[in-house]
């Protein structure tokens, strides 16, 4: 009785850390402690006490919980103070702040989507795949110290998702199955902390919808009305619009004020957006000269384990320069703390040298997207060569024919995998035995393969400058495809012609990323080098073509596993599932998988992970700290 007992015990204990976390003991002690420059501003009277500003139950960071244990098994409580130093090239837009300020209202550890938990909202409920009920956090407050309620979350869905003027056409996020087709939710308000959201079909994958996917952000679903409501015409005349619609240059269009005065989670490094109400660990309170200055927020709700409000780290200073290469130069100079965003590996060698110099050290952790692949256009208009490609068998050549250990080795420097999204292998000899079975068995006088109407088969390899590693790779994946007979040639393409010309079915090949774990669908529906195909489901079959059997078996699993709950057995069925289909019928060619991402921090910096995706140190900056 003893043993089943405490094995009741455990049960409910780990049952409540799933959920919760936060609510372990901190509810009762009601002790916390907060960073030295806050302590200032409450013996001040500038600031309320840190009991006040967070929840009761608030978010409690400890080991395995922003990040896997595997990944960093050296977690502690760390010490307050200092400021991380980065930098960026584009105006008004910081990628590694951005990350470390993203707070979805669901999380998981390692930006994974196994083990999801609370993170704004304190807890959830499923039930039938499609009624949600979430719980916020009692006490929760925006960064300007008014109350986080259920009143926030209707206001964003009546008042902004169901406004015309606001939202023409209402997001696929919030519909059944993530589909722009799908039946939109409904939303039912409980309490003033209480709410459920329910879909009339399953639509399990709600869930990563609110931790995950294309890095959402608290912001389309949660919204400070306090603050929106002065410029909202339901809320506020147009007498008294009118004045701040004449200053930005508007007459009667006050869904433009509006836009210009709410801030997403992808707007939020924008100058414009300091002193917008936020829920984020830093808050943007000066920009000025290119450079951005951030401060803790007061009322940010997360403690660590020991009852510390987070986060450890004061300030964060990003400073714009001209180009990706001034942000490299500012790393050997010793004056960046963090970059994640605009390091490559070419450039390794040049930060191991400055380690010692610049008080750094490299961290290399993996991508969250697989760097380069080949996309063949099985779409594309040249019937014949259509063909061709569409035959399964050439697209196994081609993979067999890619030297990849040749193109880790030297373009990589070794660090990265072999796919196992395709078969991998290289065989010089099973690639020209499988063109020979497609029809390329005849050659011409120069040794390259005829299609079946005598004319010579090529293939035109488009690829931009997205990042430093795809022309190299381009490069190679030529001459490996004419040592079987295939012409191939690469063309350099501008990215936003390259997207243009994709979408617009023109091109027959490119070298770009895939497999983004931001986004579900891209080993599925994703993965498809089909424009056509693509565009025939994006309008109900009223464009484009419609796609074999083989293909459409990529949308029917990203439909079952958008309705299963993710992280669920049968989430992560359908997932193998699908990775299985995309290794029989290679609807693109991985290239490689799981190549470093060279991370730089300051070398006096704790709680830095070992291992896992180098964006998921972003995502757990709050419990970033200096040792020294």
């Amino acid at each position: 009785m003893k043993k089943f007992l405490a094995g009741l015990i455990v049960v409910s204990l780990v049952f409540s850390l799933f959920l919760g976390f936060g609510k372990i003991s901190f509810a009762q002690k009601r002790k916390f402690n907060e960073a030295p420059m806050l302590a200032e501003l409450v013996k001040a009277g500038k600031l309320p006490p840190v009991e006040q500003r967070l929840p009761e139950n608030p978010f409690v960071v400890g080991p395995g919980v922003l990040i896997p244990r595997k990944d960093l098994p050296d977690w502690k409580v760390g010490k307050y103070g200092g400021t991380i130093r980065t930098a960026h090239s584009v105006a008004d837009w910081a990628p590694d702040v951005f990350v470390m300020n993203n707070e979805p209202l669901l999380c998981a550890p390692g930006i994974g989507t196994q083990g999801i938990r609370g993170n704004i909202v304190e807890s959830f409920d499923v039930k039938e795949n499609r009624i949600f009920t979430f719980k916020l956090r009692k006490g929760l407050k925006w960064s300007d110290g008014h109350p986080v309620t259920t009143e926030d979350i209707r206001f964003t869905y009546e008042d902004v998702l169901l406004n015309e003027k606001l939202t023409p056409v209402f997001p696929a996020r919030f519909r059944v199955g993530y589909s722009i087709k799908g039946e939109p939710m409904k939303l039912e308000i409980l309490d003033e902390y209480t709410f459920r959201v329910t879909f009339p079909k399953p639509y399990g994958g709600f869930l990563r919808n609110l931790t995950i996917e294309s890095w959402v952000g608290y912001t389309d679903l949660l919204k400070p009305a306090h603050y929106l409501k002065q410029f909202h015409i339901k809320y506020t005349p147009m007498e008294k619009l009118k004045p701040l619609l004449e200053k930005e240059g508007f007459k009667e269009e006050w869904w433009q004020l509006f836009h210009l005065k709410d801030f997403t989670n992808w707007e939020q490094t924008q100058a414009k957006s300091i002193g917008f109400p936020r829920l984020t660990p830093w808050l943007l309170v000066k920009a000025a000269g290119g450079v951005y200055e951030y401060e803790r927020n007061p009322y940010y709700f997360k403690v660590d384990t020991a009852g510390n409000q987070l986060p450890y780290i004061d300030r964060i200073i990003s400073t714009q320069v001209q180009d990706v290469e001034m942000v490299n130069m500012r790393v050997l100079t010793g004056d960046v703390d963090f970059l994640r965003e605009s390091t490559a590996l070419v450039k390794v060698p040049l930060y191991k040298q400055a380690e010692e110099k610049a008080g750094i050290r490299v961290v290399l952790l993996d991508m969250h997207v697989d760097s380069s692949a080949l996309f063949i256009n099985l779409t594309y208009k040249d019937p014949v060569w259509r063909k061709i490609v569409g035959d399964v068998r050439f697209r196994k050549a081609v993979s067999l024919a890619i030297n990849r250990k040749e193109i880790i080795d030297s373009i990589y420097y070794g660090y990265a995998s072999f796919p196992e999204t395709v078969p991998s292998a290289y065989n010089v000899a099973e690639a020209n035995k499988l063109l020979d079975q497609v029809g390329l068995s005849k050659k011409d006088s120069e040794g390259f393969r005829l299609r079946p109407d005598g004319k010579r088969f090529e293939i035109l390899i488009e690829c931009g400058a997205e990042a430093p590693d795809l022309l190299p790779v381009g490069e190679l994946i030529t001459e490996h495809l004419k040592a079987v007979g295939i012409k191939a040639t690469l063309k350099r393409i501008d990215p936003q012609l390259r997207g243009q010309r994709w979408a617009a079915n023109e091109m027959q090949a490119m070298v770009m990323w895939c497999h983004d774990q931001g986004w579900n669908n891209g080993w599925t529906s994703g993965a498809v080098a089909a424009p056509e195909w693509s565009r025939w489901y994006n309008t109900d079959g009223k464009e484009g073509e419609e796609p074999p059997a083989w293909a459409k078996k990529a949308w029917e699993l990203d439909k079952k596993r958008w309705e299963s709950v993710t992280g669920s057995d049968e989430y992560n069925r359908l997932w193998r599932e699908g990775i299985n289909w995309h290794k029989q019928y290679l609807p693109l060619i991985t290239i490689v998988e799981k190549v470093k991402y060279p991370m730089i921090v300051s070398a006096r910096m704790g709680n830095i992970p070992r291992s896992g995706f180098a964006i998921a140190a972003n995502f757990s900056a709050e419990q970033f700290f200096y040792e020294k």
